[in-house]
Parts: C-alpha cells; structure tokens; sequence
C-alpha cells in the first residue's frame, strides 16, 4: 500500500467518524469536527494505535463522544 493511500483511507476513515458523530448525536457538522479534533481518541486513530482505525465508524464516533464528556464533566471544554 502506498503512502498515498494510506492517507486517503484515513481521511476517508475521519470522514465517516465525524458522520457518525452527526447522525449519532444530531450535530452539526462544525460541531461534530471540532469534537473529533479535540478528542484524545482521534489522536490515537490517527496514529495507528491499537488498530483502532479498523473499528467501525460508530463504535469509533462514540468513544469519540465520550471523550468529549469527559472533557467537558472536568471544565476543560
């Protein structure tokens, strides 16, 4: 697999994620990328770890959103 590829497929993998937000969640799409961004987890996709890119998108969207409660429960948001 190319380098190339590798980075579609994970923008494609991003894009489902922040979907998946939305729909789960009823956000906005600035709403739903800002979380995703903001998120530990999303760090931890993004780099490979633990395969948590090969998760669904759903599953992924709300560890993704639990974050974000967490974030927020503690003030940090």
């Amino acid at each position: 697999m190319t380098e190339e590829s590798k980075i579609s497929l994970r923008a494609a993998k991003v894009a489902n994620i922040i979907m998946s937000l939305c729909e789960l969640y009823k956000l906005s799409l600035q709403d739903a990328t800002d979380i995703y961004y903001s998120a530990p987890t999303s760090e931890l996709i993004e780099e490979g770890v633990s395969d948590l890119q090969c998760r669904s998108d759903k599953y992924l969207a709300t560890l993704i959103w639990e974050d974000f409660q967490k974030l927020n429960v503690n003030g940090i948001c």
